[in-house]
């Protein structure tokens, strides 16, 4: 039988035995597609099981466009012996807005094959004055986070002895709880319910949904010769998916806004990945390191004109598989390169691009495929750069003391905000530019349920967004849009307030019992593998989880020491973790300029994508105003 298998697969494609197999026409486009007038889309045709000579019409409301096809390419798809033709024209633009109807017949054999798909295409003309773009991402920020980053970082003391929150108010809340409008964002993926980063990165990106994993691109039926074990070919089978533009590629081709790509994560991550590049998995980093370099969207040129966050190797020479030195290059086209805090404030003011990395991994090992490295070069969380180790400085005991190696001055996320928002609006702020932020620790501490790590970064986001209102409410000239959301959540709940000391919140003696390890700190913070609420009783405590907390800021830098000064700050949050995973709820979206009131209630994760292109290409007028009116009689 073994025999036989193998003897079917190698027959040719004009075989009778082949030819029984059943034929199949699929346009590789999602069925609710959207898409923005002139935004480029690959158009892929796949046949399977076709004969030699197949005859190819392809009309897009009845104008024949079979002549941008190239000749197909006869290719094995599924990784079964299928036998394909594919058919593709790269870089397709659709130039009038409305309902299309793109329609594909082909004729193989005696067999008609027919297949459509129905496209909304919407309009986008930039006004005379353009506006700008800041879109920041709390990485795994759901509701529970904001609450968790507000009550640690808004319960310190606002006057001596007067503690930030009583009788349930809090005197100021969050920068982005500042924010006129609030809007509920669902996350689900094409084909999940709990979506990953990549997914949730190209909704906002691009208005449309992939498979998990995928960056503005859409499966087809080669992705399974990367996902096999030992698969050859890989590296071409991630290029090869039908690519989509994203809303920062869209505005820099076309209307020469200058763009800027910022995250705490390896820069190749997903999240920020998911603006200038396009792969079918987000593990192909060394490759989307080379899209930011040569963006296809973009003739080849640079995806961004700033560039800031961790992960070095994926550029450097000693690691990538190809030899390329990325940052070389970048810098041969003009880009300054910095690699800390001291280096990025002394950018020359003319600055107009740069490449800021400030963490390599430690041991850069490329992966068996080839395609990315075993361990990324994430920067410290807040928590770290802080200085909050020991146990003088209040460290968790069941948190892992970092290692900074060589990459001791890393930039706070603020800092990197306003460096960005400085050299792309230009000399004199009149520059349109487009900007994604990112917070990317909240999700990476959050997935070890690593408490601290967590809500200190929420903080450092808030700081960054404050960074951005301030620059915009200084430049209102040049209106700016700034959104604050997340990809996803993650199971964080707020379960109140215990009195712990500092001893015990830093002891790294753990205690063993038949549910697991647990540290002291267990009291504030509960993780999903020990069973949440089930703490020993060698650690439980009596006490009823007294009030509010009382955290103290001692040097007034905006973050919590979390430790004991003058007898206060003993008393702090309770968390709990419910997994170490995301979650499917909603995410909260919060705006703020020009259209934001086109951000409230329950939107899909792909309209803020369109939502935004109708504030940069739209007259907001009537909503601006109706807002105005609005938070006049709330101050009256």
């Amino acid at each position: 039988m073994r025999t036989l298998r193998t003897l079917l697969l190698l027959l040719p494609a004009g075989s009778g035995l082949f030819a029984q197999r059943p034929q199949r026409l699929d346009i590789l486009l999602p069925e609710k597609i959207r898409l923005l007038v002139r935004q480029r889309v690959d158009l892929v045709l796949e046949a399977r099981n076709v004969t030699e000579g197949a005859q190819l019409r392809v009309t897009v409301n009845g104008q024949d466009i079979t002549g941008r096809f190239g000749a197909p390419v006869r290719t094995e798809l599924d990784c079964n012996g299928t036998s394909g033709l594919v058919y593709r024209t790269d870089l397709f633009e659709f130039t009038q807005p409305g309902d299309v109807r793109l329609t594909v017949e082909l004729q193989s054999g005696g067999e008609r094959l027919h297949t459509e798909r129905n496209i909304v295409v919407q309009p986008f003309v930039l006004p005379e004055r353009p506006r700008n773009y800041i879109l920041f991402i709390g990485d795994g920020m759901g509701n529970a986070y904001r609450d968790a980053g507000r009550i640690v970082g808004r319960s310190v003391e606002t006057r001596p002895g007067v503690p930030g929150i009583r009788e349930g108010f809090f005197d100021t809340l969050q920068e982005m709880d500042q924010m006129p409008v609030t809007g509920l964002v669902m996350t689900y993926g094409f084909a999940s319910l709990v979506p990953d980063s990549a997914e949730t990165g190209t909704h906002w990106s691009t208005g449309n949904k992939p498979l998990t994993g995928m960056l503005a691109a859409f499966p087809d039926g080669t992705d399974c010769r990367w996902r096999r074990p030992g698969g050859t070919g890989a590296l071409d089978a991630v290029r090869d998916n039908p690519r989509i533009e994203t809303f920062l590629e869209y505005l820099k081709r076309l209307y020469h806004y200058r763009t800027g790509d910022v995250s705490t994560a390896f820069i190749t991550d997903a999240t920020p990945a998911a603006e200038g590049s396009h792969v079918a998995t987000r593990g192909a980093t060394f490759e989307i390191a080379r899209q930011y370099l040569e963006n296809p969207m973009l003739g080849g040129s640079p995806a961004f004109d700033v560039i800031l966050g961790g992960g070095k190797e994926d550029f450097d020479a000693d690691v990538r598989p190809d030899s390329r030195d990325l940052v070389s290059e970048f810098r041969s086209k003009g880009y300054s390169f910095v690699t800390n805090s001291l280096q990025l404030s002394m950018l020359n003011p003319g600055t107009t691009k740069v490449l800021g990395l400030f963490r390599r991994a430690n041991e850069p090992e490329r992966s068996a495929n080839g395609l990315t490295v075993k361990v990324n070069g994430n920067m410290q969380p807040a928590y770290d750069k802080l200085g909050l180790l020991g146990r003088a400085n209040a460290r968790p005991g069941s948190e892992p003391l970092p290692d900074f190696g060589v990459w001791k001055d890393q930039p706070f996320l603020e800092q990197m905000t306003g460096k960005a928002v400085e050299i792309l609006s230009g000399a004199n702020g009149d520059q349109p530019f487009a900007l994604q932020v990112e917070g990317a620790l909240i999700d990476k501490e959050s997935h070890p349920n690593h408490a601290a790590g967590t809500i200190w970064d929420v903080i450092e986001l808030d700081k960054a967004v404050g960074t951005a209102r301030t620059w915009a409410r200084q430049h209102a000239e040049r209106p700016t849009l700034i959104l604050v959301t997340a990809d996803h959540d993650q199971t964080m709940s707020i379960l109140g307030v215990a009195d712990l000391s500092d001893r015990d919140l830093t002891d790294r003696k753990a205690v063993k019992t038949e549910s697991g390890t647990y540290y002291r700190d267990a009291i504030v913070n509960l993780r999903s593998g020990l069973g949440v609420g089930n703490v020993p009783s060698e650690i439980a405590r009596s006490d009823d989880r007294p009030g509010f907390p009382d955290y103290q800021d001692a040097d007034g830098d905006g973050y919590p020491e979390n430790r004991e000064v003058n007898g206060k700050g003993r008393k702090r949050l309770v968390v709990g973790f419910r997994t170490g995973g995301h979650a499917g709820t909603s995410v909260p979206i919060t705006a703020e300029g020009p259209g934001a009131f086109l951000f409230t209630g329950y939107l899909d994760q792909t309209d803020i994508f369109f939502r935004s292109a109708e504030v940069l290409g739209q007259d907001t007028t009537v909503v601006d105003t109706l807002l105005r009116q609005l938070q006049d009689r709330r101050r009256k």
